[in-house]
This record gives C-alpha cells, structure tokens and sequence, in this order.
C-alpha cells in the first residue's frame, strides 16, 4: 500500500483519510477525508439519494470489517490509477453531488455539521462539484507514490 501510510489518530494532519467506526452494535462507517468539510457514508441498497438519505448501518465487527476493505479497495485502485469519485446530478436535477463507488457501496459526501444528521453535499454548478470532486480524489486516489496519511478511529468519539 505505497499510496497510504498508517498514522495514529492524535498524528494526522489535515491532509489525512479518517475510516472511522462509531460506538454502538449496529453503526456506520465514516470516510472522513480531514482537510474538507464533508465526510463519505455509504448509502444503504435501495434507500436513494434524496434530502433524507438511508445510510447502511453494519453490526460492529461488520462495519469493522468494511473499514479494512474500503481502505484495500482505495489503495489498488490508487495503485491501478483509478480515480473512484463521481459528480452526480441531485434527484431534482437542480444540483449536484459527489460520490464514490468502493467495495460494493456507493459512498455520498455529506457535509461535516456536528450535532446534525448527515444529508448530501448539495452543489450549484457542474464547475463547482466537479472542483469539490478533485479535492476529494487527492484523498481517495492519491499518486501510488503520494505516502497519503490514513487513520482508523474505532474508539474515540465523545458527544
């Protein structure tokens, strides 16, 4: 995995990839890439886009177990050069939204709000989700030689 390298959570800088899993017996996984203001959720089969998106929800070795592959998964296609994100068109058409496609989920952008519910990323113009979209590559399909910083958080979370 020369494209990432592992750092502990109190160690990453801005420019570092969060997978984080929340406390709880059932819970999300997080990609939190830290120098942006969004956070990726998978969205659950089925439950759509829309302003109230469904997020899958894993038991807690599942979602474990997630975490390790997405990470596997964005490291070969980093290695591969393959850039997994995605600008969208929001349901109404009238927007748009990112996404990235790993192990088997589609993964939505949702603005980082503590203390709210995660919804999409809204956009206004192609021009502008496509340069979020770039942001967001540099994080999850780094160079093969980037050294691109990765942290698993699984345990240190507070209200």
């Amino acid at each position: 995995m020369a494209s990432f390298r592992r750092i502990e959570d109190h160690r990453a800088s801005s420019s570092a990839l969060g997978i984080l899993v929340p406390p709880g017996r059932r819970t999300v996984v997080i990609l939190r890439p830290r120098g942006l203001g969004w956070d990726l959720l998978a969205l659950r089969p089925g439950g759509g886009a829309g302003p109230h998106a469904a997020f899958c929800d894993f038991e807690r070795d599942e979602a474990a177990g997630v975490a390790r592959q997405v990470l596997e998964a964005l490291a070969q296609g980093a290695g591969a050069g393959v850039n997994p994100v995605e600008t969208v068109a929001g349901p109404a058409h009238n927007n748009y939204r990112l996404c990235m496609r790993a192990v088997g989920l589609l993964w939505l952008a949702c603005p980082r709000q503590p203390g709210q519910p995660y919804r999409p990323a809204e956009f206004a113009t192609l021009e502008e989700a496509r340069d979020a979209a770039t942001r967001l590559a540099r994080f999850v399909c780094p160079a093969p030689d980037a050294d691109q910083e990765f942290y698993f958080n699984t345990q240190n979370f507070s209200r």
